[in-house]
């Protein structure tokens, strides 16, 4: 029964203090007791990949691992297999965690989408985002380069790091502060010096003055005792009657050791019958104290420590501790988060300090309520500010003591109670509920109920909307500036149709003059969401203008990020256009052909086509030599209009030559 109770509340405790602790971390490279850790950066690897050189010599650098994020669980679950095998061996491999792993790198660009695990050199290494450089036997410096590789070839360096090997020890102790017997283990507790940087908790044992000590496979989590950070380990290979000594030696996500504990040595009581025995046990719905009553007596043998309640709504369910009593206590009201007309069912046992004591007989108790709860609360509200929800509603009555707030995906969809309840008994209430952000518009409905002094809830309340655009609008790419006549053409992607929530387009600008910023980056102009262009008229001869969009939801606060930002100079002197542009029909395509002016700024030729009274086209961008260009999806007995641009340093494009036409 112990057994389960404890995995029960480890899952709470793990993840409520892993967080705190994960949080705590930093990104950095280090060694480990085989090799070297080389963290890559936070931006995962999907579009890209991280190309990692390491210097052999004077100024000599080799390419030794290209990374990038994984497409598939299954690439997840083989990263983690693969860890080296100083690493592998505190690494306990669970269908879950690599399940939510690949959920989050799905989802996310950066590695902070996998929440606690971010911080983790192991998960880092399954995202892509880090690489272990295993083998390394020869003390000294390491230097390694971190470049990002793009789809073309290009490289960019993203930092250079300098790693010493072997790594010192890890500066964390952990004193052990309390032990526990229970009918087939022993749990021993430590308090970790730097929780900032221990990932987990290695426990070794002897036989007691044989001093002969090796590690046991204990399983362990973290949690919190009198506001301190703890390790609870749990040794459930022991046998009754021996004296066991313990050493535990804390680790950080690399395998780095700490300093060992002090010894602790444990006799391991032979019989829970030794310690006494629960007599007269009961338990009394009380409705006037909104609680149940305990009340028992008990003989023992030993100097009795503490009396432990255990409770649960099942009679063979997971029952949970949630008391522990003086020596000299014979009852106890129980008013921890009770629920009306509930059948509940509770035993004790006695703790002498070494162990517990048989469990008594388990009793079964129902706490009714004693007022009734007609009325819902009124005057629902609701408003959104970003992902937060606001709700506000009236009190009706005065035995309220608190409210459950429901939700709903859709106008009439079941609604679901949230978590948190919220405990008030002002007139006006207020409760703030946090959206999930995702690429998806939805639809939210909520409602409230109250639960009144004698646990009674209400009716719900009517339903209220909220429309919400998911917090993850596309960003518009494909951003693209020409100038035609006295004004500067901007056009960029429709990514109004990836999301309904999107209402428009802000168009930011930005102008430099003489290489000095004449007027800083400010908002322009907002478009439709059906329109996804802008013509520019407000220039200046002269000056680089620098043009950035985002999307805008129907809620001013949703907005998606700013593009990629395009220049473009709106000059006296227009740019050079090519010359003797010409297409002629051949076959079943047609040939353009063109010449191109004698400037070493040129960068690429991009050529636009479009049909009669259509919107031109970008069909293909070529580089700063080539003079031709077959259209081959050119359709039979359509009449095409084609004119080219040419691309120069720093984005700065020329004025497009006049359309020419061809029909094959």
């Amino acid at each position: 029964m112990k057994t389960i109770q404890n995995k029960l509340i480890s899952v709470v405790l793990f993840i409520s203090v892993f967080f705190q602790v994960a949080n705590a971390q930093f990104f950095l490279s280090k060694a480990y007791p085989t090799g070297n850790y080389i963290f890559c950066g936070k931006e995962l690897p999907k579009n890209f990949s991280y190309l990692i050189e390491k210097k052999t010599g004077a100024n000599q650098w080799k390419a030794v691992t290209e990374l990038k994020a994984p497409v598939s669980e299954a690439e997840c679950k083989a990263n983690l297999m693969n860890l080296p095998a100083s690493i592998a061996s505190i690494t306990r491999i669970e269908t879950g965690l690599i399940q939510f792993l690949w959920k989050r790198i799905q989802k996310s660009l950066v590695i902070d989408s996998l929440f606690a695990y971010s911080t983790d050199p192991r998960f880092q290494y399954v995202a892509g985002s880090g690489w272990f450089d295993e083998g390394i036997r020869e003390p000294g410096e390491y230097q390694y380069k971190i470049n990002k590789l793009s789809k073309n070839g290009s490289k960019t360096l993203v930092n250079e790091v300098t790693v010493s090997f072997p790594s010192k020890p890890l500066n964390a102790t952990v004193s052990p502060v309390r032990f526990k017997m229970y009918e087939n283990s022993i749990d021993l507790s430590y308090e970790i010096s730097d929780p900032a940087n221990t990932f987990g908790v290695k426990l070794y044992r002897s036989g007691y003055l044989q001093k002969n000590f090796s590690e046991i496979p204990a399983d362990m989590m973290f949690t919190k005792q009198k506001d301190k950070m703890v390790a609870l380990l749990s040794d459930e290979n022991v046998t009754k009657g021996l004296t066991y000594s313990y050493v535990a030696i804390p680790y950080d996500g690399l395998g780095n050791k700490g300093k060992a504990s002090d010894t602790l040595n444990i006799y391991f009581v032979a019989k829970a019958a030794d310690i006494g025995l629960v007599t007269g046990f009961e338990v009394i719905p009380n409705p006037e104290k909104a609680g149940n009553l305990l009340r028992w007596k008990y003989n023992y043998k030993m100097n009795v420590t503490t009396i432990e309640v255990f409770r649960s709504e099942t009679y063979e369910g997971n029952y949970k501790h949630i008391a522990s009593l003086g020596q000299k206590q014979t009852e106890y009201l129980d008013k921890l988060n009770l629920k009306p007309a509930t059948t509940y069912f509770y035993y004790l046992t006695i703790n002498d300090g070494i162990g517990n004591s048989l469990p008594s007989a388990r009793v079964p108790a129902i706490l009714e309520g004693k007022k009734k709860n007609f009325l819902p609360p009124q005057e629902l509200t609701a408003t959104r500010n970003g992902n937060v929800v606001t709700l506000q509603f009236c009190r009706l009555g005065k035995d309220i003591r608190g409210y459950y707030v429901y939700r709903g995906d859709g106008y009439i969809a079941p609604l679901s109670q949230l978590p948190r309840m919220l405990l008030s008994t002002d007139s006006v209430l207020t409760y703030n509920d946090t959206l999930s952000q995702s690429v998806t518009p939805s639809v939210y409905s909520y409602a409230v109920a109250s639960i009144n002094t004698s646990y009674n809830i209400s009716p719900l309340s009517s339903r209220v909307n909220i429309s919400y655009s998911g917090g993850k609008l596309p960003v518009p790419d494909k951003l693209n500036a020409m100038v035609r006549n006295d004004e500067i053409m901007l056009t960029w992607s429709d990514v109004a149709n990836q999301n309904s929530a999107i209402t428009g387009y802000r168009i930011y600008r930005k102008t430099v003059s003489k290489n000095v910023v004449e007027e800083p980056e400010h908002i322009i102009a907002t478009t439709g969401f059906m329109n996804n262009t802008f013509m520019d008229q407000s220039v200046t001869a002269g000056r680089y203008y620098t043009y950035r969009v985002q999307s805008v939801g129907a809620d001013s606060l949703d907005t998606s990020s700013v593009s990629q930002p395009y220049s473009v100079l709106f000059g006296n002197q227009p740019l050079l256009q090519p010359g003797n542009v010409s297409a002629i029909p051949a076959g079943d395509k047609i040939i353009l052909k063109w010449t191109l002016p004698d400037d070493p700024d040129l960068t690429a030729v991009m050529i636009y086509r479009s049909v009669k009274n259509g919107e031109p086209v970008l069909i293909k961008e070529t580089d700063n030599k080539v003079e031709s260009f077959e259209d081959n999806t050119a359709l039979k007995n359509t009449m095409y209009f084609y004119f080219i641009v040419l691309k120069y340093k720093n984005n700065l494009t020329s004025t497009p030559t006049d359309a020419v036409g061809g029909k094959w």
